[in-house]
């Protein structure tokens, strides 16, 4: 497959491979993606460019990714920093049913569904690095297109059952699975990459991020309410509201956003206990911040915090950072 040829069809510059971090808005990075399917003439190339992706790729994500102490820690990585590469949101959560643990991709409302190489190339790059675990197959595959070109491609490389035409793309392992250890586990190389990745993560939408702070603000005296949330941007309850839903969002999911960002730097920089990070969360006990961070990760605190055990603990407060949005897509080359 040539790249010359690619970016032609896509309409891009011949030297935008040779331009590292250069940004591409996201029609422009779905065309790339076409392009790739049209020119490979191999409806499973994003299975095939996942499966080229090695644990020594120089790219910090994924070195991140490879060095996490367990698959769940892997995924969360993947959770947090997406959005280097592109405006997507990924999320674990478990379930649907019991034992079950989903991981989602969902692309902003306002674009067009992804081209299938991309959704591909995502989906297979996490199975690949579960089956670093040896767990084998996932449980299942969820994919929003209602067809696919060559489903045989698919099975023969999951091995699993796949669903087609669901609401989102998503892949379901089994929640035991995300305690499995992965064999390149870095402390020292994941906790030197944590500061690259937080500062290259795309900023937020601004009034989004102005909601978000005000909801940072108000965690450690109680649970931000929307109301509360309003009157501190000086603004009503319905036009708050009116504006998360012109974003694809609403209240409750920014406010576990925030609390999940939130919590996982906390565990994963500071020594503070599950105690503090409840009060700090706004969360009336510790057993409730147990639950929904369990809800978030499908892993508890302390099993997430152990990914980051081998680094010094820091006793100070810390900054608040969340999670990031952007209407760029990055094509490394």
């Amino acid at each position: 497959m040539a790249p010359g040829q690619v970016l032609a069809l896509a309409g891009l510059p011949p030297d935008l491979f040779a331009t590292p971090g250069i940004a591409l808005p996201v029609y422009a990075y779905f065309e790339l993606w076409q392009a790739i399917g049209k020119v490979s003439d191999d409806p499973g190339i994003g299975i095939a460019l996942a499966r080229a992706v090695r644990a020594d790729f120089t790219e910090p994500y994924f070195l991140a990714v490879f060095s996490c102490a367990t698959l769940g820690e892997a995924i969360q990585t993947v959770t947090r920093y997406k959005r280097i590469l592109s405006p997507e949101d990924v999320d674990l959560r478990a379930g649907p049913a019991a034992g079950e643990a989903t991981v989602t991709y969902r692309w902003p409302a306002d674009v067009r569904p992804p081209p299938q190489a991309l959704v591909d190339a995502e989906l297979a790059f996490l199975t690949e690095v579960a089956r670093r675990v040896a767990i084998g197959s996932p449980l299942r595959i969820q994919l929003a297109t209602p067809t696919l070109d060559a489903p045989g491609v698919h099975a023969a490389y999951y091995r699993c059952p796949i669903q087609l035409g669901t609401p989102h793309n998503a892949i379901v392992l089994a929640a035991a699975d995300l305690d499995l250890p992965l064999a390149n586990h870095n402390p020292a190389l994941l906790r030197a990459l944590l500061p690259y990745l937080e500062a290259n993560t795309p900023q937020a939408d601004g009034q989004i991020e102005q909601v978000r702070s005000a909801i940072a603000r108000r965690l450690p005296s109680a649970r931000p309410t929307v109301d509360a949330v309003a009157r501190d941007l000086a603004t009503s309850t319905r036009s708050l509201q009116r504006l998360l839903l012109e974003h694809g969002t609403s209240f409750r999911q920014l406010l576990d956003q925030v609390r999940q960002d939130h919590a996982r730097s906390y565990l994963s920089t500071t020594s503070y206990s599950d105690a503090e990070i409840a009060f700090l969360l706004g969360f009336g006990d510790p057993a409730s911040f147990y639950r929904a961070f369990r809800s978030w990760t499908s892993m508890s605190p302390g099993r997430f915090r152990q990914g980051f055990a081998a680094g010094p603990p820091v006793t100070g407060v810390m900054s608040r950072q969340g999670a990031e949005t952007t209407d760029r897509a990055s094509a490394r080359g």
